[in-house]
């Protein structure tokens, strides 16, 4: 069958057209992809550089707040190697092995980059200590062991308890009444000594003696006390604020 004169087939130019929508496809996924490299690449870099390279590791754990501890007991408990990448440590399991340690009371750790691990501790502070042979264990407030000594420590008070540890009523009894003491009264004492956890005495300078019984009614048992202290007497029991004596 002839066609007719005058008409052209259009399937030339939709062929010819479909190939410059393919061409200008290939060239659009041609440049995305050029500029997700280009953005991915540098990426990559990085993610090696600070998780994988030597280039921000651990050279250095530096430690401050360390008193009766040393640095190198501090290193120890941390427990990182180094060469470990620093974004990579787990700051905050790192503080965790290094509360561990008896005398720490608190822990902080953190980055310093691009080498160093910087670790604060708060060391526990003794205010007590109980004789044990020809040495002393030291005490914190809580009652935590924080080390055998050969004397006591200047500011920490002589403590004489049966059994001393942070369960033992007796010795969480005497603490707190030390802690419960005023200053002034503290700057008269001298050392302590407790039977029970209500038979907690007091051994103040000049050779006088204060029963002061259990911790409770603290308030009232001081303000007795800094009143019978003016008069004259080597013995002052306060154990019943209610009925003090003298003598």
């Amino acid at each position: 069958m002839s066609r007719p004169l005058g008409v052209v087939s259009a399937a030339p130019r939709l062929a010819a057209r479909q190939q410059a929508q393919r061409r200008d496809r290939r060239r659009a996924i041609a440049r995305r992809s050029s500029w997700v490299l280009g953005v991915a690449a540098p990426l990559f870099v990085l993610a090696w550089v600070v998780l994988a390279s030597s280039l921000l590791a651990v050279t250095k754990v530096s430690v401050t707040g360390e008193r009766r501890l040393t640095a190198a007991q501090v290193d120890e408990a941390a427990r990182v190697s180094a060469g470990t990448p620093l974004a990579r440590v787990d700051t905050n399991a790192v503080a965790k092995r290094i509360e561990q340690l008896a005398s720490v009371a608190a822990v902080t750790v953190s980055r310093s980059w691009p080498h160093t691990l910087k670790v604060t501790v708060v060391e526990r502070q003794p205010v007590v200590a109980v004789p044990h042979g020809t040495s002393v264990v030291l005490l914190d407030g809580g009652g935590v062991d924080l080390g055998t000594v050969p004397k006591i420590p200047k500011g920490v008070f002589r403590l004489e308890v049966a059994s001393p540890s942070p369960s033992d009523a007796t010795t969480r009894a005497a603490l707190n009444v030390l802690r419960g003491l005023p200053r002034p009264l503290v700057a008269q004492l001298y050392s302590m000594k407790a039977s029970s956890p209500e038979q907690v005495t007091l051994l103040l300078r000049g050779g006088r003696t204060v029963l002061w019984g259990g911790a409770e009614g603290s308030a009232a048992k001081a303000s007795a006390l800094t009143a019978l202290l003016k008069m004259p007497g080597t013995v002052f029991d306060v154990s019943a604020p209610g009925v003090v004596t003298r003598r």
